[in-house]
């Protein structure tokens, strides 16, 4: 390096920093598109031949290498735009294997006659009319995707010319500053690209991971679905009696609880029915006949009140019905129609015995209206059985 001029020096700086940006960068995508990855890779050889100038301990030999290098460059960028259309980079690949071995031969042969030869200044030449063309078409079809590359080729290229052309230092300063602005071209069309790759991978990562989540949020709301459902049927399967299909005591209870705190003072009755002599039943006929009994009474009460009321199995052979909004006439008379049709129509033939209390006539609270309602049952028993009684009415 520094058997180079200040101008070279600069030239040498700059080609290393943007050629390494660029080259280095490449490697840094995950999965870089065909035109990107070979766009970086032509950055390698200018890199290698400045690494080469760096080193060199001969002014002459470090000045040709700067200038292979920036050459190397250009034919290598317009040879990528050349089979781009094909999508075959298996040539560019073969060039810069060999080209690169090739030139440092070459400069290595002779140096004066390389740098002075009129083959280059005309190959130059040649590149300029190609990108101008190229640039011409950019403009007139109004495709400026490209057009930073096409300038930075373009400015090069006339550095280059210039410098074989025109010797000296004015000349040198102006070719650096071409240099300098054909590279930071290079760079903002480079961070172009990856850019809008990298904005492409991140929306189609950012769009699988939508899609991953909102199929996630779709399994978690199904399987939070199911253990809702699984959960009302357990608890509501904990509210039934196995037998028979109606509320369980506790659960029945819980509805006259209900029904006295969250309409303080509206009237409603409930029903304390029994089976009169079920032992004997169970003891005749067998258990198997008893449980049928219990379904067949839950099946006439359930034809005999609302779809409203409630009806729950007490405990053995005794059911409670919970009847909104009735006042005791008005339950007696359900009462009554009920133990006629089960009298009439149960085999083998049994009665039944009910009580009735009314809340808030009866009781003030459920558990003093649980009790007037047993004390009516009791009465309906002492009377001779398949009796209906009202709470506190002999």
């Amino acid at each position: 390096m520094f058997y180079l001029n200040l101008e070279n020096q600069i030239h040498l700086l700059i080609i290393i920093v943007f050629s390494s940006y660029i080259y280095f960068s490449t490697f840094a995508l995950k999965q870089p598109l065909s035109f990107t990855k070979h766009f970086g890779t032509a950055f390698f050889t200018p890199l290698i031949l400045c690494f080469m100038s760096f080193l060199s301990l001969n002014k002459e030999y470090a000045s040709s290498y700067l200038f292979f290098s920036e050459f190397i460059l250009i034919t290598a960028l317009l040879f990528i735009l050349l089979v781009e259309k094909s999508g075959d980079f298996s040539l560019f690949v073969f060039f810069l294997l060999y080209a690169l071995p090739l030139g440092v031969v070459l400069l290595n042969l002779n140096f004066d006659s390389i740098n002075r030869s009129s083959i280059f200044d005309l190959i130059l030449s040649l590149y300029l009319g190609i990108i101008v063309i190229i640039i011409l078409s950019c403009i007139f079809l109004k495709r400026y995707r490209r057009i930073n590359l096409y300038l930075g080729l373009f400015l090069i290229s006339v550095s280059l010319l210039i410098v074989q052309v025109t010797p000296g230092s004015n000349a040198l300063t102006l070719a650096l500053l071409l240099k300098a602005l054909g590279y930071i071209l290079f760079s903002y069309f480079f961070y172009r690209l990856t850019y809008l790759q990298l904005e492409k991978d991140n929306y189609s990562k950012t769009s699988q991971l939508n899609r991953i989540n909102q199929s996630l949020q779709q399994e978690v709301t199904r399987r939070v679905e199911e253990i809702e459902r699984s959960n009302r049927k357990l608890a509501e399967k904990n509210k039934i009696d196995d037998l028979t299909g109606a509320y369980n005591k506790k659960t029945t209870l819980d509805y006259v609880d209900s029904a006295i705190s969250k309409k303080p003072g509206m009237e409603f009755s409930i029903l304390l029915i029994d089976i009169d002599n079920f032992k004997q039943i169970n003891d005749t006929y067998g258990h198997i006949t008893g449980d049928k009994c219990l379904k067949n009474l839950v099946s006439i009460a359930r034809n005999s009140i609302r779809n409203e009321d409630i009806l729950g199995r007490f405990g053995g052979d005794e059911f409670i019905i919970i009847m909104h909004e009735t006042n005791p006439v008005q339950a007696y008379l359900v009462a009554e129609r009920f133990r006629k049709k089960v009298e009439s129509a149960t085999d083998p033939h049994y009665t039944i015995s009910i009580g009735i209390a009314s809340y808030p006539s009866d009781a003030g609270n459920a558990k003093d209206l649980v009790k007037a309602v047993d004390k009516a049952l009791y009465i309906s028993k002492e009377d001779g059985r398949n009796k209906v009684s009202l709470s506190g009415r002999k």
